[in-house]
């Protein structure tokens, strides 16, 4: 017996592409993200304890200050990267809800699979954005209280070097 071909959904077939919008959400999460790691890494080496400290401590206060004041200003830099992209994926999700239900309206009839996977792609960059908020704003926290302890030992430090004085 010969088999017939197979008549069925096949997904392979599908030749899908993201819309515009979600492409150039995904390259400036690519670019949020890529931004935010070389700020954090300046962060991070700023705030690893140096072993060589000046011999002037006029000098190295002000070396503390202004390094504190410089991590301080990246931090809430990325903080507002934070809001700035939870913005444009709240306008990028609203934006493709609506050409989907655009396109549901023209059709003149309810398809529910489309609707739902479209949806599903829509809800899936606003996850991953979602995603992007939620690592950026961990990583500001994580900053912020690296900071705080950073300014109680230099607090703590210069405390007992004016004991001794």
């Amino acid at each position: 017996m010969q088999e017939g071909p197979q008549i069925g959904w096949d997904p392979i077939s599908i030749n899908y592409h993201l819309p515009l919008a979600s492409r150039l959400l995904i390259l400036y999460l690519l670019v949020v993200v890529t931004v935010s790691l070389v700020k954090s890494a300046s962060v991070l080496r700023t705030l690893w304890p140096s072993k060589h400290c000046s011999l002037r401590p006029s000098s190295a206060e002000n070396e503390f200050a202004l390094a504190w004041e410089t991590c301080s200003n990246v931090v809430q830099a990325i903080k507002r990267w934070v809001f700035v992209t939870l913005f444009w994926t709240v306008l990028v999700a609203a934006m493709l809800l609506r050409n989907n239900l655009m396109i549901l309206v023209e059709q003149k009839m309810f398809w529910p699979g489309a609707f739902f996977g479209s949806t599903v792609g829509m809800l899936t960059i606003f996850a991953l954005s979602i995603l992007v908020c939620a690592l950026l704003y961990t990583a500001c926290a994580f900053y912020e209280g690296a900071l705080l302890r950073r300014r109680e030992s230099w607090n703590c430090a210069r405390a007992s070097i004016e004991d001794r004085q």
